[in-house]
């Protein structure tokens, strides 16, 4: 009893010290969150998602207009270029998905200074593309990922209209839209390995991605949810942050639904926080849930649930806001040391090669990228491996395990309860 009277205590006074700091601090973030309307969000929306925009393929003349759009919005709002006077990150991808080769685009990105930590950065991100143009028809994509688009555009506003009264945040703020998510996250991981501003010095990494319809699989029948996903993963301290912050601000039900690293539906790997993730910067990931729109022509801004939008957005204003403007940094929870298991060159020659098998749709194919097995997923994508024990390999991000026997040609592909074996040709 004492023990758990203890608990509770500790409790109490740690969240009364944390509602003691944000008082203050939420006066003031509550008056520029309501500035975040589902009008403005709207108006924004049915320019950004419509057919003008061509479905924001990546490189294309479509995304190109997208890409105008976004930094005309930020030049009007007088908001900083992100990238030593420009508002552009370029970039060189080559798609393999679909065999599209190499083309050139960017992220768009811009900041908001820190008035006393202008050296450690809250990073907002969101993904300007989608899939385009399929047998004629435009694929509009308003909610994946317009809602997220338009809504780190009014959450910039906010913010400067905070900075422009004297309220500009303590640590810098960076407004990141990354290309070629659907591609595989392309731009968010060309940013996290050609980082504009160091990642140690980056504190947490808010992504927003589909935040503007309801999950018609929901069980609960509340409209006023937001799924989180990623928030205590690698700090309970921007987990606590976030929960206090909505209990204080819009106070709508957060969904841990899809939190599990391990969930089927892999959404912790699918989305452009991933590649902040993987460098131990802590993330929240904003989420409402796919429907039968999702990657269809239908997603179309008629669709979009602007009121839900509007909350959603102030939300992660407001968590924004106090990460942003408290006195520590976010604490990163310490991590059990990883054992690395090193592959020798005798068993790395071993692997290499291309494996299928009857009946087997795809093709793999085993190269050694710089000491690290890669696997080319039939032209499709290709990724490096982690060694987790001789001849045994994961790919995390897929649930894929690997098992090769060198003595007799063969891998065992394993995802889920899926297991087939290949043999190398």
């Amino acid at each position: 009893m004492k023990t758990i009277l203890t608990y509770i205590l500790l409790l109490f006074f740690s969240i009364n010290s944390f509602a003691q700091y944000s008082y203050t601090s939420e006066v003031k973030a509550k008056k520029f969150g309501k500035t975040i309307t589902e009008k403005d969000l709207k108006n924004h929306l049915y320019i950004y998602a419509s057919d003008e925009f061509e479905g924001r393929d990546t490189g294309t003349e479509g995304e190109d207009k997208a890409i105008e759009y976004l930094v005309k919005f930020y030049k009007d709002a007088g908001i900083e270029a992100g990238n030593n006077g420009s508002f552009l990150q370029k970039i060189k991808l080559n798609i393999r998905r679909g065999n599209v080769g190499e083309v050139e685009t960017e992220n768009v990105i811009a900041i908001i200074r820190g008035t006393e930590k202008p050296d450690e950065y809250v990073v907002i991100t969101a993904h300007l593309d989608h899939v385009g143009q399929r047998d004629g028809k435009i694929y509009n994509g308003a909610d994946d990922d317009g809602s997220g688009t338009v809504a780190l555009l009014e959450i910039a506003e906010a913010f400067k209209k905070a900075s422009d009264k004297g309220k500009g945040p303590k640590r810098s703020v960076v407004f990141l839209h990354v290309t070629g998510e659907e591609k595989g996250l392309l731009g968010s991981k060309y940013y996290s390995d050609n980082p504009i501003y160091p990642l140690e010095n980056t504190v947490t990494n808010l992504n927003i991605d589909m935040i503007g319809r309801i999950d018609p699989t929901r069980e609960k029948k509340n409209r006023e949810y937001v799924y989180i996903i990623g928030s205590n993963h690698d700090s309970q301290d921007l987990h606590n942050l976030s929960e206090q912050t909505n209990a204080e601000t819009i106070n709508i039900d957060l969904d841990y639904r899809f939190n599990d690293k391990d969930d089927p539906n892999r959404f912790y790997y699918r989305s452009d926080h991933y590649n902040f993730a993987k460098y131990g910067i802590p993330i929240i990931f904003y989420f409402s849930g796919t429907h039968a729109d999702y990657h269809q022509p239908t997603d179309t801004p008629d669709k979009i649930n602007y009121d839900l939008l509007e909350m959603r957005a102030q939300l992660i204003f407001y968590t924004a806001w106090n990460i942003a403007n408290r006195d520590k940094r976010i604490v990163v929870d310490p991590k059990p040391e990883k054992i690395v298991y090193n592959v020798t060159n005798e068993d790395m020659d071993s692997y290499l090669g291309t494996y299928g098998a009857e009946g087997f749709p795809l093709k793999f194919v085993f190269t050694n990228n710089d000491g690290k097995l890669n696997i080319d997923i039939s032209g499709q994508g290709s990724f490096d491996l982690e060694a987790v024990e001789r001849h045994k390999f994961k790919l995390q991000e897929a649930s894929v395990d690997l098992e090769f026997n060198p003595a007799e040609n063969k891998v065992k592909f394993k995802q889920g309860p899926y297991e087939v074996f290949l043999n190398k040709e």
